[in-house]
């Protein structure tokens, strides 16, 4: 197992949304009160602009025919010493309207400005406004207010200002070294287990494919070898055959049966496939399915086995040899006896079967092409080199390693490296629940130390890195994050 250390960025917001802001004016002229209010006011950063949007609700906003309202942003520091007007926004009554068509708008705001005629119903109207500046290094403690105009005669005296929230900061930029773990190669070797119901004729044992239901039974098997068999990809290690039988007639009879018709059915898929001897293990038997007994009686209510927790007991009494312990249940519930008789006996007698089977090892090459139609072929390995055939942390690449944490759900080597993508993507919720099931190693508690950080579960933090630390990992530049997101915050 190897380490894999890709560095990342993680940016918080650039974004800042503010609840709507109710505005109301004093129109000093007219003496009474009008209101506009601002929703979804919001101020964005980007690379190289400062941007300003907001919704001006104007259902309460009074306009008379003739005259006009005037709404400025305007960025401006704290102590007033620089600042920048964004366009104006001019409400216009229906005449103001026509007026600003034949002679232009007002002078005072001709070159940067938007305007909008009020709806002559007085009902409600909203203007989505948007602005922008180029981005300068007083920015970053700016406040935005804005300036309301109710005369239309630009004096700032008589201009009513409103504080509409801080400038968001550019956001602080914090690096997470991530540590992913490179998986070892392995041999692909899997079991595949399953049960078949043969059904033999009364106290023998030669097996009749053609007898009951034994041919869809059998299938059980011969499907799954013939799908093995035709993949070349696919090499049989072994077959191996275990025998149960149900608990009445004498135990050592029992014995002698399970064994013989165990031998029986490993004879039949012996005979069936032209594989190598070695490749069948010796059959196997157990005489009497108790166990599969009592997971039968322990389901059942006691309305169809009334005598259920009696019958549990002396199940699972010790002092009983398994002749004696049916003979009582027998004697002392036989109507009872007889219902398992006939309804649970018959899948008591069962063949289980396990195929250990190998996939080969692929090249590359091959190992990108068998993804696309057979990932569960690959190691954890294979899909890891798979994977980075692509460019890190890409859609391809995350793809991959989902694939890998799919086929390989217990496995905590594919839990982390999962868990460090969902990391970088800050989905918090998913990268906890797979580092639930990572282990203990460094890289697991590295992983932990970065998901602590970005909740804020400080003292959690350090713990993290203190046992990644132990672990043998170099955690200094995660430690150093660590103590500047605690400064900041």
């Amino acid at each position: 197992m190897k380490r894999n250390i890709l560095l990342s960025i993680s940016l918080f917001a650039v974004a800042t949304v503010m609840a709507q802001v109710p505005i109301k004016l004093t129109d000093v002229k007219q003496k009474h009160q009008t209101q506009v209010t601002i929703e979804n006011y919001q101020v964005m950063s980007t690379a190289d602009k400062t941007v300003v949007n907001m919704d001006f609700i104007l259902d309460s906003l009074k306009v008379k025919s003739a005259r006009y309202r005037a709404f400025t942003p305007i960025l401006r520091t704290k102590d007033g010493s620089k600042k920048h007007r964004f366009k104006s926004l001019l409400v216009t009554g229906r005449v103001q309207d026509v007026i600003f068509e034949r002679d232009g708008i007002d002078p005072l705001y001709a070159d940067n400005c938007v305007t909008v005629r009020r709806d002559k119903d007085g009902g409600r109207q909203r203007f989505s406004y948007m602005d922008a500046v180029a981005k300068a290094p007083w920015h970053q403690d700016a406040e935005v207010w804005l300036e309301s105009d109710l005369c239309g005669c630009g004096d700032t005296l008589k201009s009513e200002q409103a504080y509409l929230g801080p400038l968001f900061h550019e956001p602080p930029v914090f690096e997470f070294n991530f540590v992913n773990v490179v998986p070892a190669p392995e041999k692909k070797i899997r079991n595949l287990h399953g049960t078949a119901y043969i059904t033999f004729v009364v106290d023998r044992w030669e097996m009749k494919p053609d007898y009951m239901d034994n041919y869809r039974e059998l299938r059980k098997i011969t499907d799954t070898l013939d799908v093995m068999n035709a993949d070349k990809n696919i090499s049989i290690k072994q077959i191996k055959i275990h025998g149960w039988a149900s608990p009445e007639s004498p135990y050592e009879h029992n014995k002698m049966l399970a064994t013989n018709r165990a031998k029986s059915l490993t004879d039949y898929v012996r005979n069936t496939y032209q594989l190598p001897a070695e490749v069948f293990a010796p059959a196997e038997a157990t005489p009497e399915n108790w166990i599969g007994l009592r997971e039968a009686v322990d389901q059942m209510s006691t309305a169809t086995l009334p005598h259920r927790a009696e019958i549990l007991r002396i199940i699972d009494d010790l002092s009983l040899q398994p002749d004696p312990k049916e003979k009582k249940i027998k004697q002392k519930y036989p109507a009872e006896y007889q219902y398992l008789l006939k309804n649970v006996y018959p899948r008591l007698r069962r063949s289980d079967y396990e195929i250990t089977f190998q996939y080969r090892e692929f090249t590359l090459e091959e190992a990108k092409e068998i993804y696309k139609t057979k990932p569960y072929q690959l190691s954890l390995r294979e899909l890891w080199d798979v994977a980075n055939t692509f460019e890190p942390n890409s859609e391809d690449y995350n793809r991959v390693m989902q694939t890998a944490a799919n086929i390989y759900p217990e496995s905590p080597v594919a839990a982390i490296n999962l868990a460090n993508i969902a990391l970088r993507q800050n989905d918090l919720l998913k990268a906890e629940t797979l580092l639930e099931h990572a282990g203990d190693s460094a890289e697991a508690e590295n992983a932990r130390a970065i998901l602590y950080m970005k909740q804020q579960r400080w003292a959690e933090a350090e713990v993290a890195l203190s046992r990644a630390e132990a672990g043998g990992m170099d955690v200094s530049e995660n430690r150093k994050t660590l103590q500047q997101m605690q400064e900041i915050k």
